[in-house]
């Protein structure tokens, strides 16, 4: 069609009483092409789909993203479901209660491929929250989740809701992105907030990724189980996440703050002041089967606040009670420990609620009401019990404000003889429940008590004493004489309880045989190596020298060449292993920046590439990818049990080898390394176990066999790598690999604050 063609059709579709945005749109782009004194940048449609994978190319983020949209939109609880997502074509719905989208937000925000809001408008608008989002990358994470998407919104002041519906595959088919048209629809019933739910999804989700992505927002989320405050509109009320997977209708928590991170507390410790003045005090843990209290409080004596009053009158404390959850980091279960960390890192602490409302600065990172950080930095009580290791809050019932008022600038309480009460009161309730805690655990809690943590041996002693006074128990009675249920119940419970310690004492014994015996293993091939790599290196240089001498003096000599080639090669293996052995002896912590980790690496490796004709390709994203303080010989354990993985599965698959690395940074804490292969993979029922210790799909070897055999693996190597990384507060999980790979494995390092990077690599 020419272009007088294209104008008289234009005008015709103008004229129309009915109005075919479509037709206009389409005509409107055409004429344009005829213009030859202006040209214009156009966007094909389906540069949609290459978007969603590029920037967001795991599933995980994805959902992460949508939720801290939710985040930003001044929500204060959302609600994901996961139905029948065992495989792909399932279905994600999204719901939140935050502020929701007017028609005018939804075009010129969600609808808009690049919009300036969230960098001139850094905080929300309802709780000035620091903006979590990406910009502009919501979108792009619902077509990387699903091909549809479904999009319902309403702001509390509108009558109606609104519905847009996204078929994805809409963009596959039009050629100009303008030219893609999506209906919005009025929702009379929608309720206040934002619904997505994305259907036909892309990708199975596994109980892992589920959590990984929960993971992956815990810096968003601010648990506390105070949810009795009058008025929550007046202050941010905190951000709540949970999420559930459906089966036939059934919905089941799988993620929520109570489950990933206030269920991960050694203890819950609470109290409680009566009318009366008398305080009472109880702790529960499920770790520890410890549920105790409510029960008088009576202090430790040896328990001393760092404040100078000596207080046990609590009279003025009537109606006060408080709860603490109490984590010890360094001994938090694996799968959840980064998520608690994260958690602790911005929301720990112990909060003053005063008649519902939050009193500031009680409980933020700078406030030491209590006195815990002096406390732990005394060691008068030996467990931690600093003010990172709590979340809870107090609560004061006090509308008339006679023993606790405010200060005159709004910001805390006057300190008077209620407040000194107070702070003594929960200060020793809390030393009392660390100190159950501590004895619960087989630890000290004061450096004069002696060690309560019995060895095997004396554990066994003592389920013997118990079996031999349980048999006399119950021999000692006429086998006629039937006994009352009650004394039958209470000897049933007895023998359970025996019976739970022998296995108890059985696994305590077999986990600690295996450890001992994996570092003895690792000890002696430690101890191996260094006296391999300083008995070898003068040998081969003095190998290499003459070497060098015969080659020069008959320069033809291809197969001398090539020897002088594989010394060379096992020269730089020496001199890497060498320099890792050296640093690890001196336990030095360094900052070590990813490129020069991986150049190392890259080097050393290069010959083993060529013999098995296997290609690396190293890719790293950015500069000044520094980690955290860690041992060189950590990153060389780390690389080379990947590597060797690698090669395993490579020679299983009997493929052209091809390995990838990848590096970059995940945030402005974090960096991610990701190792690639494109060998056999790993079975999705093996997924969740190839890092336990001694788990492992090959077949081990003989002193004898041949190369071949050879590659093989003891089921140690992802076992160490994951213990390094965790140690670090890092995270090794199994990705989902890009087109091309078979297995990708993940691991997300701490990044090296400016202060522990030293002046001369920055």
């Amino acid at each position: 069609m020419d272009i007088i063609s294209l104008k008289a059709s234009l005008a015709s579709a103008l004229n129309d009483s009915e109005v075919d945005y479509n037709r206009i749109l389409s005509l409107a782009n055409q004429i344009s092409k005829y213009d030859t004194q202006n040209v214009r940048f156009s966007i094909d449609a389906s540069h949609i789909s290459r978007l969603g994978h590029e920037l967001v190319s795991k599933q995980e983020t994805a959902v992460a993203e949508l939720i801290k949209n939710a985040y930003d939109a001044d929500a204060n609880y959302v609600k994901a479901i996961f139905k029948h997502t065992y495989r792909a074509g399932g279905e994600l719905i999204i719901v939140d209660d935050g502020l929701g989208m007017s028609r005018d937000e939804l075009i010129n925000g969600f609808m808009r491929i690049s919009t300036r809001d969230k960098s001139e408008n850094p905080r929300s608008s309802k709780y000035k929250r620091q903006r979590a989002g990406r910009k502009g990358i919501g979108r792009f994470s619902a077509q990387r989740l699903g091909m549809r998407l479904q999009l319902t919104t309403r702001r509390e002041e509108d009558v109606a809701g609104i519905c847009i519906d996204i078929d994805w595959n809409k963009f596959e088919e039009v050629g100009d992105l303008i030219l893609v048209s999506n209906q919005i629809t009025s929702v009379p019933l929608a309720d206040v907030g934002t619904s997505l739910r994305i259907s036909n999804l892309k990708d199975s989700w596994s109980n892992a990724q589920i959590q990984r992505a929960y993971r992956f927002i815990s810096e968003l989320l601010q648990p506390t189980p105070l949810r009795f405050a009058p008025n929550k509109k007046d202050g941010d009320p905190g951000f709540r996440v949970e999420f559930y997977e459906e089966f036939d209708g059934v919905q089941e928590l799988i993620a929520s703050e109570q489950q990933n991170i206030l269920d991960n507390a050694h203890a819950l410790i609470s109290g409680y002041v009566d009318e009366n003045g008398v305080p009472y005090f109880s702790i529960d843990s499920k770790r520890f089967n410890y549920n105790g209290g409510p029960e008088n409080f009576q202090s430790d004596a040896r328990v001393k606040t760092v404040f100078d009053a000596d207080i046990a009158d609590y009279s003025l404390l009537a109606g006060v009670s408080f709860q603490a959850h109490y984590f010890i980091e360094n001994d938090l279960p694996p799968g959840s420990r980064n998520i608690v960390r994260n958690v602790l890192r911005k929301n720990s602490g112990i909060k003053i609620y005063r008649n519902g409302f939050r009193v500031l600065p009680y409980g933020e990172a700078q406030d030491d009401w209590l006195g815990l950080q002096r406390s732990s930095a005394l060691r008068q009580l030996l467990p931690p019990h600093a003010n990172s290791n709590f979340i809870g809050f107090v609560q004061l019932t006090d509308p008339n404000g006679d023993n606790f008022e405010e200060t005159a600038s709004r910001e805390g309480l006057i300190e008077n003889q209620a407040f000194s009460q107070l702070q003594d009161f929960i200060y020793k309730s809390l030393m009392h429940g660390i100190i159950k805690i501590a004895h619960a655990r087989g630890k000290k809690a004061f450096a004069t008590d002696p060690s309560p943590k019995k060895t095997p041996s004396q554990r066994a002693e003592d389920i013997t004493s118990k079996l031999s006074t349980f048999f006399e128990k119950v021999s000692n009675r006429d086998s006629a004489v039937q006994r009352p249920a009650a004394e039958q119940a209470k000897i049933e419970e007895e023998a359970s309880e025996i019976f739970d310690e022998i296995i108890l004492l059985k696994k305590d014994t077999k986990d600690l045989l295996e450890e001992i015996g994996m570092l003895r293993v690792l000890a002696s091939l430690g101890l191996t190596i260094g006296e391999f790599t300083h008995e070898t290196r003068h040998v081969l240089s003095a190998l290499s020298a003459g070497i060098f001498t015969i080659t020069q003096g008959n320069p033809s000599a291809d197969k001398l060449k090539t020897l002088q080639a594989n010394i060379e090669s096992l020269q730089a293996y020496m001199r890497y292993f060498d320099k890792a052995v050296t640093q690890n002896s001196q336990r030095n912590l360094s900052v070590h920046e990813v490129r020069d980790l991986l150049g190392d690496f890259e080097q050393v490796v290069s010959s083993a590439l060529k013999r098995q004709f296997v290609s690396l390709k190293v890719d790293v994203s950015g500069y000044d990818l520094f980690v955290r303080p860690s041992h060189k010989s950590e990153w060389a354990s780390i690389f080379f049990n990947l590597f060797t993985n690698s090669l395993k599965a490579i020679n299983r698959a009997r493929v052209l080898g091809d390995i990838r690395i990848s590096a970059g940074e995940v945030d402005d804490a974090r960096i991610f390394i990701e190792f690639m292969d494109n060998g056999d993979g790993i079975a999705e029922e093996n997924r969740e176990k190839v890092f336990d210790a001694f788990f492992t799909t090959s077949t081990p070897a003989d002193a004898l066999a041949d190369d071949e055999v050879h590659i093989t693996g003891s089921g140690l190597g992802l076992k160490i790598i994951r213990d390094i990384v965790e140690s670090a507060g890092g995270e090794i999980f199994i990705s989902e690999p890009p087109k091309g790979y078979s297995t990708c494995i993940r691991i997300e390092f701490p990044r090296a604050t400016d202060e522990e990077i030293p002046d001369e690599l920055r």
